[in-house]
């Protein structure tokens, strides 16, 4: 009997078996660590307002020609965003509680960590006009305070707005940023930011140039059209430009640089021009003691005499226009009797110098 200790050997001839590897031990394989993890989101104020602008300046010059209403739109939103950053962004360093709503609720602690109500831009404005006393013009807070609504509508409700006012408006607050940057900003900022905005600073000016330039070259383009029509043409409420005609025309008061057009609305027109052009309105005149900037035309009747207006003409003298007949009045007084009517009335001229509403009551009371 075989001994079963010793070795079986196959008749198979050696190395004629099929050879199976040995199973080799499971090892714990680790991940390779990245090299470059994702860096924490991080900017500050400054950083953050001109990262906005950069956005602002790529879609007024770097897509279509001219700019399409995609780029508009974030030309709105950023624009908007930039000027609240970088004003508040200013505010901060005369004291971090003028950025708090309600700066006697302020505390240092909601501050650095973001958590509390902050002011609007137009409060932000005037904070730094009238505390931090930086020399600030009004026509910029206007400007601003166009923008913030046209940007609250496109937020919340949607849009529709002529596309070459967008393009004249947004060229203009660029430049109220640029010289704020530049006159307010930069100096006192720490010298590494401060290089790094100026950098920015170089590239913006440039590109404004160009964004300056399609508005000019529009305004060109408009300026024998307009020059016919000088004695009658006024700064468009909506876009800014010496394009606005008043001359009575069929379609009202119209701008021929960004097309807006009152139709059969002269009123609205006067009133509109009254207070964007030229910062007066009938509340603030009563309260002044002075009176409405929009009377009823001698010679139509309709409320839309400006008797301040301006136009290309006789610029920079007051010239009174009707914004709904065109008529033009070298000679103007308020009747006697106060009511705030307007009379056509040369100084030489014999005429009682009373509307016919208060001459019709004085001859009544005999």
């Amino acid at each position: 009997m075989a001994d079963q200790t010793e070795p079986q050997h196959s008749d198979e001839p050696e190395g004629s078996a099929e050879q199976i590897p040995a199973p080799v031990p499971a090892q714990s394989v680790k991940k390779a660590k990245r090299q470059s993890p994702r860096p924490d989101v991080f900017y500050t104020p400054v950083s953050n307002g001109m990262d906005y602008l950069v956005s602002v300046l790529k879609h007024l010059t770097e897509g279509a020609t001219p700019p399409s209403a995609r780029d508009l739109k974030y030309t709105v939103l950023h624009l908007q965003a930039a000027t609240e950053v970088l004003l508040k962004a200013r505010l901060a360093r005369e004291h971090f509680s003028l950025i708090f709503a309600d700066p006697l609720q302020a505390n240092r602690d909601a501050w650095q960590k973001g958590d509390f109500k902050s002011c609007g831009t137009l409060e932000a404005f005037d904070r730094l006009r009238n505390i931090a006393g930086l020399p600030l013009e009004k026509e910029d807070a206007t400007r601003i305070k166009e923008l913030s609504d046209h940007r609250n509508a496109l937020q919340h409700y949607g849009l529709k707005y002529n596309a070459y006012a967008i393009e004249s408006r947004a060229a203009r607050v660029l430049d109220f940023l640029i010289t704020f940057i530049h006159k307010h900003l930069i100096p006192g900022l720490e010298p590494a930011e401060a290089t790094s905005v100026e950098r920015d600073m170089d590239t913006f000016r440039l590109k404004l140039k160009g964004i300056e330039m399609l508005v000019k070259q529009r305004m060109n383009d408009l300026k024998s059209e307009l020059a016919k029509a000088a004695g009658v043409t006024v700064k468009c409420p909506d876009c800014e430009q010496w394009a606005m005609i008043a001359d009575g025309g069929d379609e009202g008061p119209t701008c021929l640089f960004c097309h807006q057009v009152w139709p059969e609305d002269p009123e609205s027109a006067a009133a509109n021009y009254a207070w964007i052009i030229l910062g007066l309105d009938d509340h603030s005149a009563i309260q002044d003691g002075g009176d409405s900037p929009v009377a009823d035309c001698p010679a139509c009747g309709a409320h839309a005499l400006v008797t301040e207006a301006v136009t290309a003409a006789g610029q920079p003298g007051a010239t009174p226009l009707c914004f709904s007949c065109g008529s033009v009045f070298k000679d103007l007084i308020r009747c006697e009797a106060g009511c705030g009517a307007v009379l056509d009335i040369a100084p030489d001229d014999d005429a009682i110098p009373l509307c016919p509403d208060c001459l019709e009551s004085r001859i009544a009371r005999f």
